[in-house]
């Protein structure tokens, strides 16, 4: 199935028509599905246009239950490397989209942050998820943040779909806003997903090498990366200590590997207050 998705995709490429089909599809995908206005949680659910552009598939139990384990394996890793999320003033979401894992910090005392590149997504959190701050940024860096404001960084499925010249910056950019001594959570595709690359891509991944797929069309989920732990523990995690590299670990992104890394140092307290909620250090 994979091999004649691959090849379905290689066709449409060489026709020129990949980028008018594939946003056909994602409106074919948005009619399965009965718009969802509420969830337990007292929220609004996206409507399905923005689901599919986030997951690919308008299920709203799937949009809920992948954040809420997302959520969870964020809890978790946070807790286990020393950095529990009561005790945090500030955590950003690199590529919130339509707020599937953000929705769920809503209780916690801290500044919740969320930024991604594609508008649409950010004005529905915005009009949505009021306890957030959420702001839309560009293909390339920076963010519109002070230096050292964040306690915790993730990016849940973002350098999965980004080609090396655009991860390296925004590796770079998440570790300049990340305080000494917090931590960033990125997630990848490793050894789950070697069924899906051909016998080349293969032993370019068995060298220890990044394998990108149609670096032509980054900021879609058709641009497609694929982190070998040696490449991730080099490359990716420069100037930063990895803590935790987990097979499989990313739970509400089924398959990924789970990477958590720690920027050395430590916090001042003057970084630490300017980061919560109503602070200048912040931008909206």
């Amino acid at each position: 199935m994979q091999r004649l998705k691959a090849g379905v995709i290689s066709l449409l490429r060489k026709l020129g028509v990949l980028n008018r089909a594939y946003a056909a599809y994602e409106t074919l995908q948005s009619w399965r599905s009965p718009e969802r206005r509420r969830s337990d949680d007292g929220l609004s659910v996206p409507p399905p246009r923005l689901l599919v552009a986030v997951a690919g598939t308008p299920n709203v139990e799937w949009f809920l239950e992948s954040g809420r384990r997302g959520a969870d394996s964020i809890a978790e890793a946070a807790e286990r490397n020393g950095r529990p999320l009561a005790s945090l003033s500030s955590l950003l979401d690199f590529g919130c989209g339509c707020g599937r894992v953000i929705r769920h910090w809503q209780d916690l005392e801290l500044a919740a942050h969320g930024s991604d590149y594609n508008g649409k997504l950010i004005e529905w959190c915005r009009r949505h998820l009021p306890f957030g701050t959420f702001t839309t940024n560009a293909l390339v860096p920076p963010l519109p943040y002070d230096d050292d404001t964040f306690d915790l960084v993730y990016a849940l499925s973002v350098f999965t779909h980004l080609p090396e010249e655009l991860q390296l910056p925004w590796m770079d950019e998440l570790r300049r806003v990340l305080a000494p001594g917090g931590l960033l959570l990125v997630t990848t595709h490793g050894d789950a997903y070697l069924d899906e690359l051909t016998a080349s891509e293969r032993e370019q991944f068995w060298r220890g090498e990044l394998v990108v797929r149609r670096d032509d069309m980054v900021g879609t989920n058709l641009c497609a990366s694929f982190h070998p732990k040696e490449y991730v523990g080099g490359t990716l995690s420069r100037g930063l200590d990895l803590l935790e590299l987990i097979p499989r670990g990313a739970k509400g992104n089924p398959h990924q590997d789970l990477v958590v890394l720690r920027r050395p140092g430590l916090r001042s307290r003057g970084a630490r207050e300017s980061a919560r909620p109503g602070a200048s250090g912040v931008s909206p």
